[in-house]
């Protein structure tokens, strides 16, 4: 798969599907990333645990005696990261956070100054995006890789690098071919995600959808006029909201 860009990390989550990411800032990374790499309607990978952690747990042997043997090395397993296993996500919403705003008072030095003389000074404030989680993708060697749209059935880790996706890899979370209908083994332009997606009362879901499919229209000419007959659908819902 092709290099992403870094763009942040996991800091909370208000469902199953849908994560706050910060963005990383001057200072965090060595390459930072530019804003339109996490514009509004980007895809996004996160890393997927695929194994929940348990806890270590020593087994003691029955004692022989008044006196106990020594318990055996604690056993368990920890937390396990599959770094190909990922979630794909689409960021819909962008929030800026400055914990200053409203303290208005006169101060000692001003942001350049605290550069100079207070390098160790941390700046508050940050850039967070909202994500929608769409599905999975899994890359195997040598095959197209396996795509499951819909709900994932694990959650994120908290901390998870997010990184914006390529098209390339857009593209192949798109096209299945899995032995199935409508395509059978030829492959076909698949958008399982919008049924949850639809679901989600959030106003500006729908405009991300938009934006999806007028990239998707970008990236399978071939499937234009069916893509049209989508885009359609979504304006029309977006002028009813509106309208009230």
């Amino acid at each position: 798969m092709a290099e992403s860009v870094a763009i942040g990390k996991i800091v909370r989550s208000e469902s199953h599907v849908r994560y706050t990411c910060q963005v990383y800032s001057a200072g965090e990374i060595a390459a930072p990333p530019e804003p339109a790499d996490y514009a509004f309607g980007s895809f996004v990978r996160m890393p997927l645990r695929i194994s929940p952690g348990r806890a270590d747990v020593a087994l003691l042997d029955s004692p022989t005696s008044d006196t106990l043997p020594a318990p055996p090395a604690p056993r368990g397993r920890a937390n396990t990261t599959h770094q190909d296993c990922w979630a794909i996500g689409l960021i819909y919403d962008t929030i800026l956070v400055n914990p200053a705003f409203g303290s208005l008072g006169p101060r000692l030095s001003n942001d350049e100054q605290n550069e100079l003389f207070a390098p160790d000074y941390i700046s508050e404030r940050a850039v967070l995006v909202s994500i929608l989680l769409l599905g999975t993708l899994t890359p195997r060697t040598g095959g197209s890789p396996h795509v499951a749209h819909g709900v994932p059935p694990l959650a994120l880790d908290l901390g998870a690098e997010v990184c914006a996706l390529p098209d390339e890899v857009v593209r192949a979370f798109h096209h299945f071919a899995d032995n199935a209908a409508p395509g059978g083994v030829r492959p076909y332009l698949h958008m399982g995600y919008l049924p949850h997606a639809i679901a989600l009362d959030n106003p500006l879901l729908p405009m991300a959808m938009l934006r999806t499919i007028e990239r998707l229209e970008r990236l399978f000419p071939e499937n234009r006029a069916l893509l049209s007959i989508v885009k359609r659908n979504f304006a029309w819902k977006l002028k009813v909201q509106t309208a009230g």
